[in-house]
């Protein structure tokens, strides 16, 4: 990539990589030559994202951590800052649902999704931020939801976790944009990767087909289909654009 689409010298950190979306969105940045820092849970799947990096020519490094684990977040922003030298990008990818209707969902179950789709999204983009001002430049990227704009059964934690990040991708971007930070976020629609063909909405095929006719493109999305949204909100492309919500869903959303 060169040009606006260029992130030659750039470090991103990308939160819940191991696979998904998160691998795709690293692949994808790593190939518009950021050094990306791969974050997830289990090193080995890290590592597997970092090789896959490495095999299309970019630089990646892994680093295990919970994003929930206040400590060990922050600890992981200090570390790149400190061996890398700068922390450029941030996607807050790692999030989840948990497919329990209301009546089932207990506090500690709210409380879970809640921590890990919004809270700790807070918590490392305030870190993050602090280098970000030192240097008058930064990206920070929130992975929404199209559930953050329309909602389906059993899915009230996580719509309303991943809607409260689309309020403070608002919120900061008005309050860092003035010290060169953007702040933005995707919202991707119901997408399909090779790991999550199992669950149980994907296995079904009325399922999935009920789903695929509720887009105006009367099908699923693809991982890398993320690639340009993440790419240009990471860089100079989208210099002059905060606090936006850049919605990927096929026309879900908007489709009556």
């Amino acid at each position: 990539m060169t040009g606006i689409f260029s992130l030659a010298g750039k470090v991103a950190l990308v939160t819940g990589a191991s696979r998904g979306l998160g691998r795709a969105m690293s692949l994808a940045l790593a190939r518009s030559g950021a050094h990306v820092v791969v974050n997830g849970r289990k090193p080995e799947g890290i590592e597997a994202t970092c090789k896959a990096i490495a095999a299309a020519g970019g630089a990646a490094t892994p680093m295990a951590f919970d994003t929930t684990d206040v400590a060990a977040a922050a600890a992981a922003i200090d570390r790149i800052e400190a061996e890398l030298g700068h922390l450029d990008i941030l996607v807050n990818n790692a999030g989840y649902g948990n497919g329990r209707t209301a009546s089932e969902t207990s506090d500690a179950q709210w409380s879970e999704i809640v921590e890990v789709d919004l809270n700790a999204c807070f918590r490392l983009a305030r870190r993050a931020s602090l280098g970000m001002i030192r240097r008058r430049w930064g990206r920070i990227i929130n992975i929404s939801s199209v559930n953050a704009h329309i909602a389906r059964e059993a899915n009230a934690s996580y719509c309303a976790a991943k809607a409260g990040l689309e309020g403070m991708t608002r919120a900061l971007a008005v309050e860092w944009g003035p010290m060169g930070v953007t702040v933005n976020a995707i919202a991707p629609g119901y997408m399909m990767t090779p790991d999550n063909m199992e669950t149980p909405l994907r296995s079904d095929p009325q399922k999935r087909d009920r789903f695929a006719q509720r887009t105006a493109l009367r099908r699923w999305g693809q991982a890398d289909e993320l690639d340009g949204a993440v790419v240009y909100l990471a860089g100079d492309a989208s210099a002059y654009c905060t606090g936006h919500v850049l919605v990927v869903d096929g026309g879900m959303s908007v489709k009556i």
